[in-house]
């Protein structure tokens, strides 16, 4: 395991996770949480690290930016690159819709994840679930749900492909060893969300799911028609899982941000004088894992229809030790 900086409990709070799951499931379908927790450090030699804090006039910054927004963040800076304040600046970036997170040196007080019913067995053979999830998350949940019986279909646009499908140790055929760890047991159908929600394949597959997974944010689910109110519409009895990074109701609830912005907004990066980056994006694994114990009451009809999981209400147990 990394050397680097990772919060006290990690790997305690993810076993404790995968032990539910596993007493639900009743099969070894989780295993070791460590080797889920510390993925990128087993699968590939030398793994890109999250960027660390940028120095801003009066404080600091989690910068994480993808290829396709390089070039909104040098426009944006030539708009607001004088705002001396971390909290402000990153306010007005996320209406860019770029996600920067400003580094807080206070944990946050929020509200802990409802886990729900975490007792009895649960057969998820029979069960059909659509995955339109990507990065880490989202494809551990879905993953987990394929490992324990029930079918999973993936889907992905060869335009736009999940993130980790060219990430650390691909030799540029898309075979990168996380996306091929997080995705093995899964469907995946060649489809563009963009073009094809309205479809009648589309329909189709959301009729024949018993529960449809997401990872997009909230503006991007209502404005490919995908919100739990749209899913009804095609199947009134489909259960629907979005996970966000930042909770319903809180201050970033429409907020884009990937784990290492959740770090950063929880306070837990300040260990010293200055913030420290962490060795991953723990806040990932730890609400994959969370979200499979809430998919599996869902598909045993023992939880809400309709649910989120975010990623800052996964790690309150490390926030609020």
């Amino acid at each position: 395991m990394t050397q680097r900086w990772l919060p006290e409990g990690l790997h305690s709070l993810g076993a404790e996770l995968g032990r539910a799951i596993e007493s639900r499931l009743r099969i070894p379908v989780v295993g070791d949480t460590e080797f889920w927790l510390d993925l990128p450090e087993l699968l590939v030699e030398n793994p890109s690290r999250p960027e660390q804090p940028v120095k801003w006039i009066n404080g600091y910054l989690c910068v994480d930016l993808g290829p396709d927004d390089l070039e909104t963040w040098t426009s944006f800076l030539g708009v607001a690159g004088s705002d001396p304040e971390p909290e402000s600046l990153a306010k007005r970036a996320q209406i860019w819709r770029l996600p920067i997170v400003p580094f807080r040196q206070n944990a946050r007080k929020v509200r802990p994840l409802d886990i729900g019913n975490i007792s009895g067995k649960v057969d998820l053979r029979g069960k059909q679930v659509l995955d339109l999830t990507s990065m880490w998350a989202g494809p551990l949940c879905s993953e987990l749900l394929g490992r324990a019986g029930a079918r999973v279909i993936k889907i992905e646009s060869d335009v736009r492909p999940d993130g980790l499908r060219f990430g650390d140790g691909d030799n540029g055929t898309g075979q990168a060893p996380m996306f091929l760890e997080l995705n093995k047991s899964k469907e995946i159908l060649n489809l563009d969300l963009r073009k094809c929600v309205a479809s009648a394949a589309f329909e189709q597959l959301v009729k024949s799911s018993d529960l449809v997974i997401s990872s997009m944010s909230r503006r991007a689910l209502f404005n490919l028609g995908l919100t739990a109110d749209h899913l009804v519409l095609i199947n009134k009895n489909v259960r629907s899982l979005s996970i966000n990074a930042f909770a319903a109701g809180g201050p970033e609830e429409s907020w884009v941000a990937y784990g290492t912005g959740v770090h950063a907004a929880s306070g837990l990066g300040w260990t010293s004088t200055v913030p420290t980056a962490p060795a991953y994006s723990y806040p990932d694994p730890i609400a994959g894992l969370s979200a499979c114990l809430i998919a599996v009451a869902q598909l045993a009809d023992e939880a809400d229809q309709h649910r989120e999981v975010s990623l800052e209400e996964s790690i309150f147990p490390l926030v609020n030790k």
